[in-house]
């Protein structure tokens, strides 16, 4: 399978968003893996679901939504909160650092918001864990308010992905957030995707259907 990594944020790195997505595309569903492993299946999957999305997204009339992969457990550093804005504990800071800051905007401005994820240890990898940590702040005015959220799991074992995804669905709520769809489990995924990355119809089927519920 060839390594299939999720795009960099469109940050102060970056030089900002793309004359399409301002000029064109209103509406952005951000896609987030879990996994920074070159070769993730996780990543494979969301890299699929994106394609699949903008392809038939972009053939219908008056089509203003797109769907964008991010690599934010690769870029965001390990959530401190003396980095963090906190008036009541650490009131000299007045802003994050700047990929924080892109992230959070980002997300506050995304129509919806799509987690896949593996399971370590019977839960999240501890990436995907940082990436909830900074977007949980700060606390009752975060960037997760308000957003809604589907989550699936995928794993090469016979879980796909459940303990995880179970933290996943229990804490979205709980942040004030929107939970989207169906438990969506994928075990077995290494038997699931092609060497070109096309993922068998068990897969894709149920992940657009939660695609478009939140594209709507």
């Amino acid at each position: 399978m060839p390594f299939l990594t999720a795009k960099k944020l469109p940050s102060t790195f970056r030089g900002g968003f793309s004359a399409i997505s301002l000029n064109v595309i209103n509406r952005q569903i951000i896609v987030i893996s879990g996994s920074l492993r070159k070769a993730s299946f996780t990543t494979a999957v969301c890299r699929a679901l994106v394609k699949q999305m903008n392809e038939t997204h972009k053939t219908q009339a008056g089509n203003n939504i797109e769907f964008v992969l991010r690599d934010y457990v690769r870029e965001l550093p390990t959530y401190d909160g003396d980095l963090d804005v906190n008036p009541a504990t650490n009131p000299d800071t007045q802003t994050p650092p700047a990929v924080v800051v892109d992230f959070r905007r980002e997300l506050s401005e995304a129509h919806a918001v799509i987690i896949g994820t593996p399971e370590y240890n019977y839960n999240v990898p501890g990436g995907l864990k940082n990436v909830i940590d900074w977007a949980s702040r700060p606390f009752a005015k975060h960037c997760l308010i308000g957003r809604r959220i589907g989550v699936f799991g995928c794993a090469p074992g016979e879980r796909g992905g459940k303990a995880a995804v179970e933290y996943l669905r229990n804490i979205v709520p709980l942040l004030g957030a929107t939970l989207v769809g169906p438990e969506l489990l994928f075990p077995k995924i290494n038997s699931l995707i092609s060497p070109d990355g096309n993922l068998d119809p068990s897969v894709l089927s149920p992940l657009t259907d939660m695609a478009n519920q939140l594209a709507n």
